[in-house]
């Protein structure tokens, strides 16, 4: 056995344990899936060539992913472990192909997996976790193509845009990117078709989201437009939650790549600057713009934590190289450093032994991100009993929280298509479907699931009477996170709802 397949085979040993454990986790943990999952979820059971705020190839992920594992947290988390197992297997090539060195490469996947918005994207079945995927396969495929002059490598660079950005939309960064690579370092290049072939095979992808926009008012641009601060009612601008903002921002994406990495970051950077070594602009350039790009958006909003984290994947590669000439003190630190990022990512997945230790009070159950997953699996055993004890033959569920919806259509007994009505929100999927007017005056009973304490007027006033209320308290830690409040209303008679402008 070759050195380079020896190493492979650690990779993959190291690679089956992790999916391994990460699908134990969803097996056994109490929490639900997360709503972000559930709604792509249901997206897969109403399948279409675009929606709301995401391109269809997430829907068609979990559309075969639970064709094959049925409608479970594995069949639909599966899904993330699949495709962050397969960029780290790409990250190791893509390392072993630009440096020729087989620990290197190892380390950086090990680096890899041990960073926060990486396992994040890992255990949750998001559009981050395909998103990884396909940005690492077009890294790969591209230097390929650069450092060998082949068109075949282009097209292949190509599909796994064209895949990407139908997996999310902001993958279209990579063309950009290229460009300016290519400008820099090997403009001659820019002179010859290869360049423009793959950007014509990656826009291929844009002609079922134009179209499915076309025929819905475009409003998946509309959606892109109001969270970049390009579209909807525009903010007065204030210097102090610009400052907040942009705090935020840059801790939290110090966070998403484990601190304990920067001294590498910084290493990385300092020999790009002294070498204008092509190689290491090609990892680390992506980051950087994407980083500023964000960076520009959080001056004047809020930028969620994970929106850059898919360009750092060239990082590790980055980190582990520079490492690899340094003294033993600094190997040492790198062992260190992986050890404890991973140690820490460990920790907030399974608390518990912090808890036992008075780390409860610190950070208290209700503040914990994972407490957002609580309650939902036994909101949906709720409503079931509810359903069987009433004997309820017609009804339907609704929500006015997307979430709830999302969650009590995955837990609910037979999967039942669910409804978002509209009482104040911004627009969302569930206004693209047909929607609970469909069981006005036809004797149905309505399933009304809230976080609200209260139920508003306007729906009380859409039925005749209300049957039955229970409600359901989530638990995380050994604290209540959570109240879900199921009300049973019976026969719809009209729910006036908000007309929205909102995206």
């Amino acid at each position: 056995m070759s050195i380079s397949n020896r190493y492979r085979l650690y990779l993959g040993l190291i690679l089956l344990l992790t999916s391994f454990l990460k699908l134990l986790f969803t097996a056994v943990t109490p929490l639900s899936l997360f709503s972000e999952e559930t709604q792509y979820w249901l997206w897969s059971k109403n399948l279409d060539w675009n929606y709301y705020s995401k391109p269809l190839m997430i829907a068609v992920y979990n559309y075969i992913s639970t064709s094959l594992f049925g409608d479970t947290e594995i069949g639909v988390r599966i899904n993330a472990v699949f495709f962050t197992a397969a960029a780290s297997w790409v990250v190791f090539e893509l390392s072993l192909y630009m440096f020729k060195n087989q620990k290197s490469a190892l380390w950086a996947t090990v680096m890899l997996l041990v960073m926060p918005f990486f396992h994040l994207a890992s255990f949750f079945h998001t559009t981050d976790s395909s998103l990884i995927f396909f940005w690492t396969a077009t890294l790969y495929f591209g230097w390929r193509a650069i450092e060998e002059d082949g068109l075949s490598w282009w097209i292949l660079a190509g599909v796994t845009t064209a895949l990407g950005m139908l997996s999310k939309n902001i993958m279209i960064l990579i063309l950009p990117i290229f460009f300016l690579h290519l400008l820099i370092f090997r403009p001659k290049k820019l002179l010859k078709k290869d360049f423009y072939l793959f950007a014509g095979v990656a826009a291929l992808s844009l002609i079922p989201i134009f179209l499915w926009n076309f025929q819905n008012d475009f409003v998946t641009f509309r959606h892109v437009g109001t969270l970049g601060g390009v579209e909807g009612e525009k903010q007065p601008f204030h210097f102090s939650n610009s400052l907040k903002y942009l705090g935020e921002y840059i801790g939290g994406q110090l966070a998403i790549i484990s601190a304990f990495f920067l001294p590498f970051l910084w290493m990385g950077f300092k020999k790009l600057m002294r070498s204008q070594d092509e190689k290491l602009a090609f990892l680390l350039f992506p980051a950087v713009l994407v980083w500023l790009l964000f960076l520009g958006i959080a001056i004047f909003k809020r930028v969620e934590v994970n929106w850059p984290a898919f360009a750092y994947v060239g990082l590790p590669i980055l980190m582990a190289w520079v490492i690899y000439p340094q003294s033993v003190g600094w190997k040492r630190y790198r062992v260190f450093a992986t050890f404890i990022s991973g140690l820490l990512l460990m920790l907030i997945m399974l608390p518990q032994p912090l808890d036992a230790l008075g780390f409860k009070k610190i950070f208290k159950p209700k503040n914990d991100p994972l407490a957002r997953m609580a309650g939902f699996r036994e909101a949906g055993k709720a409503l079931d009993s509810i359903r069987l004890e009433l004997d309820l033959d017609k009804n339907f569920i609704f929500s006015d929280s997307y979430h709830l919806s999302s969650e009590m259509a995955f837990y609910a007994e037979g999967n039942p298509q669910t409804f978002c009505i509209n009482l104040g929100r911004r627009m969302n999927q569930f206004d693209l479907w047909p929607g609970i007017e469909q069981f006005e005056n036809r004797d149905y009973y309505g399933i009304y699931v809230t976080y609200h304490p209260e139920t508003d007027e306007r729906v009380i006033q859409g039925f005749e009477r209300v049957v039955q209320e229970e409600r359901v308290f989530g638990m995380y830690r050994g604290d209540t996170v959570r109240m879900i409040r199921i009300q049973v209303l019976e026969n719809l008679t009209g729910i006036e709802e908000i007309v929205t402008n909102a995206y």
